[in-house]
């Protein structure tokens, strides 16, 4: 019989390394249909803003980035906020927001509702990245992070081999319920409807996520609001994100428009196929990611990017352009979430959230930048010079990324050091 002072020793099982678990299931499936109402719409702005709206090409680059260049605006006021408030809430507000955008964008066709909710998506964004990327990012063991960023996405992944195709499908059933410019108009407004409606739908998994709210001892430690809106040293990681945004901007943003510009039928598949790939072979990249030096996996990444690029401006037929496709999801599933979780990994987990801001904010400073800088490339030559011209950023961040990551390398091992 054991004394009554003394306390038994519980033999534990050794902890069981996963990123499945329920918050980072209910954040996956968020995301998914956050992917599906985005890649339903956004492959329609290019084509939407010149035959609904009647716009230049310039000022078509700038609407299809506009809202990003809003996010990035407000970056000074998500991080901070994402300390103080419940994250959990905040998403879920943020999420019933873009549904409202959306809903905005069927009833109301005209380019000056056109900008303002656009405006409206761009705060919404601002929030919605960062927050999701790092509730998910808490909820995965330290060792899983880069694997678990890479799985983060493969709900996304999935929704972009369906998305396009709905868009498509509902923008091409418009002109087939009405004659002429009504049945344009009728099709883009039967897409924006399917985005606002899947929006309200990813809503309910995020219910289900209990997410404790930071403690005022917690919120206190993260320091000062403007400590908490960049994070300095997550800045050079997110150059890296900003140049290969506006590297890839130019394929995810004109696809539909050049194909239709060079006679590509079928285009959507295009996306089918990017997603089946990246589907497939997303858990190996994660793998890899975990296991190979992000000095050997990144480069590579970017050279099979680059060779993408080639091959999709070039095409003028539906199997060559699916071969672009194949060849840059590979890439991009090395590189993307490579990039991700290096820049996550500057910071120790009190400052992740103000890491993600950070990153997040290269992401939409990469993707307005890409988008705005296209259309005038479009308006003097042709989109597809347009997407050929991401091989100089995309050059630019293989020569950073060797500047940059013994740097990294220093900043990773005194954060482990923290921990």
């Amino acid at each position: 019989m054991s004394d009554a002072n003394t306390t038994p020793t519980t033999l534990q099982a050794p902890r069981k390394l996963t990123v499945w678990n329920k918050t980072f299931v209910c954040v996956l499936l968020a995301h998914s249909f956050l992917s599906l109402s985005q890649g339903a719409v956004n492959i329609l702005i290019a084509r939407y803003a010149l035959e609904s709206l009647k716009v230049s090409d310039v000022m078509m680059g700038n609407l299809i980035g506009l809202y990003f260049g809003v996010a990035f605006a407000m970056r000074p006021v998500t991080g901070p906020l994402q300390i103080r408030l419940n994250k959990r809430n905040l998403l879920i507000a943020v999420y019933f927001t873009g549904g409202v955008v959306n809903l905005g964008y069927a009833l109301f066709t005209n380019t000056s509702a056109f900008i303002a909710f656009r405006v409206i998506q761009g705060i919404q964004y601002a929030f919605m990245g960062s927050l999701t990327m790092t509730i998910a990012v808490d909820s995965l063991p330290a060792e899983k992070v880069a694997s678990g960023v890479a799985m983060y996405s493969l709900g996304g992944t999935v929704m972009q081999a369906i998305a396009p195709n709905v868009g498509l499908w509902l923008r091409d059933l418009g002109p087939l319920l009405k004659e002429g410019a009504e049945g344009i108009t009728l099709g883009y407004q039967l897409a924006f409807y399917f985005g606002a409606i899947v929006l309200a739908v990813a809503v309910v998994p995020l219910l289900l996520i209990s997410y404790k709210k930071d403690t005022k001892e917690e919120i206190a430690a993260a320091g000062a609001w403007y400590k908490n809106i960049v994070s300095l040293k997550a800045l050079p990681m997110t150059l890296l994100i900003i140049l290969s945004g506006i590297a890839t901007s130019g394929y995810r943003s004109y696809i539909d428009a050049f194909a239709y510009e060079v006679g590509i039928p079928s285009i959507g598949l295009f996306s089918t196929v990017s997603a089946a790939v990246m589907l497939g072979t997303r858990p190996l990249c994660g793998r890899i990611l975990d296991k190979y030096s992000m000095k050997l996996v990144q480069p590579i990444g970017m050279a099979l990017l680059g060779i993408s690029l080639v091959i999709i401006a070039g095409s003028r037929t539906l199997f060559v352009i699916l071969i672009g496709a194949v060849i840059s999801s590979i890439g991009n599933g090395v590189v993307s979430p490579g990039l991700q979780a290096m820049c996550v990994q500057t910071e120790p987990a009190k400052r992740r959230a103000v890491a993600t801001n950070t990153l997040f904010a290269g992401v939409d400073l990469g993707m307005y930048v890409g988008p705005a800088l296209g259309g005038f490339v479009v308006s003097r030559y042709s989109f597809s010079t347009t997407i050929l011209s991401g091989l100089v950023p995309l050059a630019l961040t293989l020569i950073c990324f060797y500047i940059i990551y013994p740097g990294f390398m220093r900043r990773k091992k005194a954060v482990e050091s923290m921990q």
